[in-house]
C-alpha cells in the first residue's frame, strides 16, 4: 500500500484540527499525487483544493482571468465554485501533491482562525519561504510511505497536523504579497455568489431551495441564477445537487454510515430520492459505488470538459 493510498483509507472523512486551545473540523474527501501533472481545462469544483508543487516543474495557476506563476515548493488553493487552471510552462510537467476538503460550517464559525480560510475571497500562491510546509509535509508522507506498522491513529494525527499547518499558513499570509488577492478587489456580484455558495454548503443536510438562498443574499431566484451561472459556471439548483453527491460520495466510500443515514446527511427525505438522485449523477447505485471502491476526484484534461464542475 503506498502513502496516498493509506492517507485515503485512514485520513478522509472528518479530522479534527488543533488550534492551539481550540479545535476546529474539516472533511476531507481525497488525497492525490502526480509526478508529472498534465496541463488541465478550466474547471470548477465544490470543495478547497490545496496544492503544493514538488520537486521540479513550473507553470501557471489560472484563476478566473487572472494568471499566478508557481514553481517547486509553492502552495496554491483553488477555491468552492471558482474557475481555475493549471498549466505547465517547462519541462518535466510538475510534480504536485494535493488535498480536496470542505470546511465544516460549524467549526468554521467557532474556531477564529478557521474562519478567515473559509470566508476569504483571496486567491492565494504561497512561496515556499513564507508557508515553510515542505519538509514538514515530506516527512509526514515518507513516514506513512516506509512505517506500514503504523496505526491509523497516529497517520491521521500526521495529516491533521500537515492540514493544520497548511490552513494557518493561508491565513497568515502577508497582505503586501503580490501572489495574494486582495478581496477587496471581489466585484459585488462575486461576493454575493460567495456568500450564496457558504450558505449553499452550510445546509446540505437539509432540503434547499433556489428561492431560500437567494433570500439570503437578498436578490431574486433568477438574479441568483445568472450570478451562480456566471460564476460557478452551473445554475443554482445543478450547483447543490453536485456539492450534495460530493459529500455523498465521500460518506459512501469513507465511512460505514448506512445509506439511509447518508441521505439524510446530505438532505434527502427517502433512500428512494437519493438512490435516484446519486444514480443519476455518478452513474450507478450508492450501493455498487460503494462496493466498488467509489471513483477517485478527477483531474484529467482528457474527462473534463472546459469549465466543468468536477
Amino acid at each position: 500500500m503506498d502513502w496516498i493510498e493509506r492517507l485515503n483509507r485512514d485520513v478522509t472523512g472528518s479530522v479534527p484540527l488543533l488550534f492551539g486551545a481550540e479545535i476546529g473540523q474539516v472533511e476531507v474527501l481525497h488525497w492525490a499525487y502526480s509526478a508529472a501533472l498534465p496541463d488541465n481545462v478550466p474547471h470548477r469544483h465544490t470543495f478547497f483544493e490545496i496544492c503544493l508543487v514538488g520537486r521540479h516543474g513550473k507553470g501557471v495557476f489560472r484563476v478566473m482571468d487572472q494568471e499566478y506563476p508557481v514553481a517547486a515548493g509553492d502552495l496554491f488553493i483553488a477555491r468552492p465554485g471558482v474557475l481555475h487552471q493549471i498549466r505547465n510552462t517547462v519541462e518535466p510537467a510538475m510534480e504536485l501533491s494535493w488535498i480536496s476538503f470542505a470546511a465544516t460550517p460549524t467549526a468554521a464559525r467557532t474556531v477564529p482562525v478557521l474562519q478567515p480560510f473559509v470566508d476569504s475571497g483571496n486567491t492565494l500562491v504561497i512561496p515556499e519561504h513564507i508557508h515553510a510546509l515542505t519538509p514538514s509535509w515530506n516527512i509526514a508522507l515518507r513516514t506513512v510511505a516506509e512505517n506500514q506498522q503504523s496505526t491509523s491513529v497516529s497517520v491521521a494525527a500526521l495529516a491533521s497536523a500537515l492540514i493544520t499547518g497548511i490552513i494557518q499558513a493561508c491565513t497568515a499570509m502577508p497582505a503586501d504579497n503580490p501572489t495574494h488577492a486582495q478581496s477587496s478587489l471581489l466585484t459585488s456580484a462575486e461576493r454575493l455568489t460567495r456568500i450564496a455558495v457558504r450558505y449553499i454548503h452550510d445546509n446540505l443536510n437539509r432540503p434547499i431551495s433556489v428561492a431560500e438562498v437567494s433570500a439570503q443574499v437578498h436578490i431574486s431566484p433568477r438574479h441568483l441564477t445568472r450570478l451562480m451561472e456566471s460564476f460557478a459556471g452551473v445554475a443554482p439548483a445543478t450547483y447543490i445537487e453536485r456539492a450534495r453527491m460530493d459529500r455523498a460520495a465521500t460518506l459512501l466510500t469513507r465511512s460505514m454510515m448506512p445509506i439511509k443515514e447518508i441521505a439524510d446527511a446530505v438532505g434527502y427525505g427517502t433512500v428512494h430520492h437519493f438512490t435516484r438522485a446519486f444514480t443519476r449523477v455518478q452513474g450507478k447505485p450508492p450501493g455498487v459505488f460503494r462496493h466498488e471502491g467509489g471513483t477517485p476526484i478527477r483531474r484529467n484534461a482528457d474527462t473534463e470538459p472546459e469549465g466543468a464542475l468536477v
